[in-house]
């Protein structure tokens, strides 16, 4: 049987994100730099170190995004796992969907950028079983 649940679509602006995405990115290279001094200290793989640390840290879900006369629409597939505090973060030319992190460490953190602005009172969220449906109406129209 088929679950369908609505997930919190929290109406934030870019300023409001900016939080969220430092603490993913503290996260990230606090773990980079743990990699770095695990490696002997050898300067020079910044961009490797960082890469690692974020494969080891964050799930970025597939997202794909299409638009259909003046509404938006976004299909994110989820991993089969458990992910608590699910949330879609929207801002008018960006969503962010985000979960707290796991006992590991581990934690989703996608940013999807919009083709269109779109209007914040228009998102409506669903996720059914492992997929996320989120659309919007374009602040044009």
């Amino acid at each position: 049987m088929e679950i369908l649940t609505t997930i919190p679509a929290r109406l934030n602006g870019p300023d409001a994100m900016a939080p969220l995405l430092e603490n993913v990115w503290q996260q990230i290279a606090l773990r980079a730099h743990e990699i770095f001094v695990e490696r002997g200290a050898v300067y020079g793989h910044d961009l490797d170190n960082w890469l690692d640390a974020e494969r080891e840290s964050i799930i970025k879900p597939f997202a794909e995004t299409h638009t259909e006369g003046k509404d938006v629409f976004v299909e994110v597939i989820l991993p089969k796992i458990e992910l608590t505090n699910l949330a879609v973060h929207v801002a008018p030319g960006q969503f962010v969907i985000s979960s707290d992190p796991d006992e590991d460490g581990l934690q989703l953190c996608q940013v999807i950028d919009l083709p269109v602005e779109i209007s914040l009172a228009s998102v409506d969220a669903e996720q059914l079983d492992n997929v996320i449906r989120i659309s919007a109406a374009s602040a044009q129209g």
